[in-house]
């Protein structure tokens, strides 16, 4: 497998830790952040958010989560910078409080021409590397290389992904704004944890991310509590997430069985 390869799957790997576990929050877990600088005091616990003005480090979880819940859908479009290569993909997205529910469809064009498509139903995730897989999904079961552990099931445990999250929280602030998807989207800046984010996940950082102690992770939010936009840099591959068509009926399906190969993937 080609080094660009390697680090466009590492890259996407990372991107879903950080950027599923908070689109598509299903929790109620109020797990708070080590810090909360710029955040306004605690909400009373037990207390619902009503909404209104802008997100603090207390609050932006549950109402996140409430207005993607309520859309229950999205259309996602992904661009990432791999060795001055450019990886777009473009994928669906279906919320639901029971994790299981939940569903992520993403295709990947990569700069050799070939295609790598993931997709997470019903908990379990599967993964086409075009000829490397015989064009045929790998059912990950979250054996294998540390990476595939990465990718195995416990990607589509969001109630485990927002509790990663919101462990490795150590700073949150907002910072302007940007027109996007036809809204004014309030810019928010995180600083994760990197390690505290893979280890509140029960795995390591993966040794091909080359990543350092802290990820900078910018979400735009509209007014209506839902991201249009999540940006972050990998280990020096910027990665880039748009969100659209939000509450528009779509259909994510696993893979049929002549879809599916043993093969063991190559990493």
């Amino acid at each position: 497998m080609s080094t660009i390869w390697k680090r466009a799957i590492a890259a996407t790997t990372i991107a879903l830790v950080a950027g599923f576990g908070i689109t598509a929050c299903s929790t109620g877990d109020n797990t708070k952040p080590e810090s909360s600088k710029g955040s306004a005091s605690q909400q009373p616990e037990g207390k619902k958010d009503d909404g209104g003005g802008a997100l603090t480090a207390d609050n932006f979880v549950q109402r996140i989560t409430d207005a993607q819940q309520k859309a229950g859908t999205a259309e996602i479009s992904q661009s990432m910078t791999v060795q001055g290569q450019t990886v777009a993909t473009t994928g669906q997205m279906k919320i639901d409080k029971d994790p299981k529910k939940i569903a992520m469809s993403m295709t990947s064009k990569m700069p050799d021409g070939n295609q790598m498509e993931i997709r997470i139903v019903d908990g379990v995730t599967y993964m086409n590397l075009g000829a490397m897989t015989d064009n045929k999904f790998a059912k990950l079961d979250g054996a294998g290389s540390q990476l595939e552990k990465q990718l195995g099931t416990s990607q589509a445990d969001v109630t485990a992904q927002l509790g990663a999250f919101k462990t490795a929280l150590v700073d949150f602030k907002q910072d302007g704004s940007e027109k996007l998807d036809g809204v004014d989207a309030a810019r928010y800046v995180l600083t994760l944890d990197t390690a505290k984010l893979f280890k509140a996940m029960g795995n390591e950082v993966p040794a091909e991310s080359k990543l350092g102690k802290t990820i900078n992770y910018e979400m735009f939010i509209g007014p209506d509590d839902l991201v249009r936009r999540y940006k972050m840099d990998v280990a020096g591959t910027p990665v880039q997430v748009d969100y659209s068509k939000w509450g528009e009926p779509l259909d994510i399906v696993a893979p049929t069985a002549d879809q599916l190969t043993d093969k063991k993937l190559p990493f």
